[in-house]
C-alpha cells in the first residue's frame, strides 16, 4: 500500500470515528407517585423519578451506555429494539396466502426500533437478555448505527410497561448528512399510551386467567386527557402558525 492510499484510509478512519460519541446514562428504576394520572392508582414505574422516563438524545453512529440500577420489587428488562404489533388476519385468496406465507388465519407483524447489528444480546428482550434482578444493575451498550428518527424504550417483560417505565429516544442526523425536509422550528416528544385504573399487577393476573381488561384512559406524555376530573394537569404544546415542529 503506497503512502497516498494509506493516508486516504487513515483520513476515512478518523473522519468516521470523529463523528461518533459515547453517551453515558445512569438510570434508577423505582416505584413513584404521579399526581398527573387520571385514576386513583397514582403509582408508576419511574426512571430517575420521572414518568415518562428521561429522553435518550443521540446522533447517528453514537454509542449509548445505559447503566440500569433496579430499585424496583420485580426484575426489569428494557428494550429499544422491537415494537411488535400483532393482528389477526383472515386470508381471502391464494395471493394473500403466498404473500403472508400463512393459511386461513395468520399474523401481521410490524417491527421498528434501534437496530442491534451483531449485538442482539443488547436488544432487551427475554431470551437474549437476562432480566435485571432487584437491587442489582446492568449496563446496556448499543450503537445508533446508520439510523435517524424517533423511537421509544419500554419494559419488555411481565407486563411492566402497563405500569410505566417507558420514554422517548431521538436519533438526530449528523451535520454532514442533510434531511429531506425543512429544519423544524422546534422539537417535542409525544408519547401516547393506554392506562389502567387497576394496577398493572392486577391486570396481569386477570390476563393470566383469560379475563380481558380494557384500558381505562389514554395518556399523553403521562398526563390525563383535557378537562378530566382526576388529574391536576393535561399536556399542552405551544406552536406558531405557519411553522413546523
Amino acid at each position: 500500500m503506497d503512502f497516498i492510499t494509506r493516508s486516504i484510509v487513515l483520513l476515512v478512519f478518523f473522519a468516521t470515528t470523529a463523528t461518533s460519541a459515547d453517551i453515558f446514562l445512569e438510570w434508577h428504576v423505582s416505584l413513584g407517585l404521579n399526581d398527573d394520572l387520571v385514576s386513583e392508582n397514582k403509582l408508576v414505574i419511574a426512571i430517575n423519578g420521572m414518568f415518562p422516563g428521561p429522553l435518550i438524545n443521540a446522533t447517528t453512529n453514537d454509542i449509548i451506555h445505559v447503566n440500569v440500577f433496579n430499585g424496583y420489587i420485580e426484575p426489569v428488562l428494557f428494550t429499544w429494539y422491537m415494537v411488535l404489533y400483532v393482528f389477526n388476519v383472515f386470508v381471502l385468496d391464494l395471493e394473500m396466502v403466498l404473500e403472508l406465507n400463512m393459511q386461513n388465519y395468520g399474523f401481521v407483524m410490524h417491527r421498528n426500533g434501534i437496530q442491534q447489528r451483531q449485538n442482539s444480546w443488547q436488544d432487551g428482550v427475554s431470551g437474549t437478555n437476562c432480566p435485571i434482578q432487584p437491587q442489582t444493575n446492568w449496563t446496556y451498550v448499543f450503537e445508533t448505527k446508520d439510523q435517524i428518527g424517533t423511537f421509544f424504550y419500554f419494559p419488555s417483560i411481565n407486563f411492566l410497561k402497563a405500569g410505566g417505565g417507558f420514554g422517548p429516544i431521538r436519533v438526530n442526523n449528523r451535520a454532514v448528512i442533510s434531511v429531506p425536509f425543512p429544519k423544524p422550528e422546534a422539537e417535542f416528544d409525544l408519547l401516547i399510551g393506554d392506562w389502567y385504573n387497576r394496577s398493572y399487577m392486577d391486570v396481569r393476573d386477570r390476563l393470566d386467567t383469560m379475563d380481558i381488561v380494557s384500558p381505562s384512559w389514554m395518556l399523553i406524555n403521562g398526563k390525563g386527557p383535557y378537562m378530566n376530573n382526576f388529574s391536576k394537569t393535561y399536556e399542552t404544546f405551544n406552536v406558531t402558525q405557519g411553522k413546523k415542529k
